[in-house]
């Protein structure tokens, strides 16, 4: 059960890795609120609403979906938007039969920034969380982030590690930032619009902080940066070390998709212009000045070197602990896949 501010040694156990599964309950049975002040009736945890938009993701989803019902934290919703797909996309979903899986369909491909904050609309928890179609959750992940962010009252924010996994689902880099080496947590103060300082695809947000903030519905790439700056200005964040999260580059890769989301980006550094006059300006140059290296960086064929230096080598620890989830992963995914 995880533990409530009061309980602070219980909640730094589950926080690095010790839990209790929780009872099958109703996750609508949580009503969003104070953590504590408005608890389930089967245990006191918040309930915690996933989004995962979706598009032509058919292959992938097994694993995704797969994720969530590895979970050793059972008091969740996924909010799945299809997002306009032309394959197997919705029978996939359709399929799942778990009644915490609330699904809706686009008639249309509206891009990500749309079809987020459908999925934001359809929450109900305490708690956002964030899954994308080709990538999946370490079976403790939001056991490990609900306990600290109860454990941490004061963080509107919280991030782990991801890994770095190729079209073959090996690992091959691992993304930690925010946090220094042998650090456990990590916190700060986001005080000025900007590059946040951690990793949007393992976060787990405070609800009211995510409804404030909402998505741009018009940013199809580079809208989780864009959310994050309006949810972190001016509150404080955690990052921990700890991988909770398996991120497919070989999906999200691409000169083109990567320029894409640096132009979104100087989109949403010019919302802070007047607010922030000096820093957007100076945010913008860099983000002009990556344009630059990537397209030069394309022109020479570089352009994928460039895209790995955004993660580290992969360390023996963090590769075993991926190997650990895969395999519980790979073993709830094979019940969607036969079914």
């Amino acid at each position: 059960m995880i533990a409530c501010p009061n309980d602070p040694e219980s909640a730094i156990e589950l926080a690095l890795g010790g839990h209790e599964s929780a009872a099958s309950r109703d996750p609508r049975s949580f009503v969003a609120g104070g953590l504590c002040g408005n608890e389930s009736r089967m245990g006191g945890e918040p309930l915690v609403s996933i989004m995962m938009p979706c598009f032509d993701a058919e292959r992938t989803l097994p694993m995704a979906l797969g994720s969530l019902r590895a979970q050793t934290y059972e008091n969740w919703e996924a909010l799945v938007v299809d997002d306009g797909s032309s394959d197997r996309t919705w029978e996939v979903l359709q399929a799942f039969g778990d009644p915490r899986l609330r699904l809706e369909r686009f008639d249309r491909n509206r891009g990500r920034g749309a079809a987020r904050q459908r999925c934001l609309e359809m929450a109900g928890g305490a708690l956002l969380s964030f899954l994308d179609a080709d990538d999946w959750l370490f079976p403790e992940k939001l056991a490990q982030q609900a306990a600290l962010m109860q454990e941490h009252p004061d963080l509107a924010v919280v991030s782990g590690a991801s890994i770095i996994t190729d079209a073959a689902g090996d690992a091959v880099g691992l993304m930690q930032r925010g946090v220094a080496p042998g650090q456990r947590l990590a916190t700060g103060l986001f005080s000025h619009p900007g590059p946040p300082p951690l990793s949007f695809p393992p976060c787990m947000v405070r609800m009211g902080a995510a409804r404030a903030a909402g998505f741009n519905p018009e940013f199809r790439r580079s809208q989780d940066s864009d959310f994050l700056i309006r949810v972190m200005l001016g509150k404080r964040y955690g990052v921990s070390s700890v991988p909770v999260y398996a991120y497919s580059q070989a999906e999200a890769a691409g000169l083109d998709k990567t320029l894409e989301g640096y132009r979104f980006r100087l989109r949403s550094y010019g919302e802070y212009t007047e607010s922030y006059p000096l820093r957007s300006r100076v945010e913008m140059g860099k983000t002009y000045a990556r344009i630059g290296a990537y397209k030069l960086a394309g022109r020479l064929g570089a352009e994928q070197r460039l895209i790995e230096m955004r993660w580290q080598g992969i360390t023996p620890d963090a590769r075993a602990a991926y190997e650990s989830a895969r395999d519980t992963v790979t073993l709830a995914a094979a019940t969607i896949e036969a079914g």
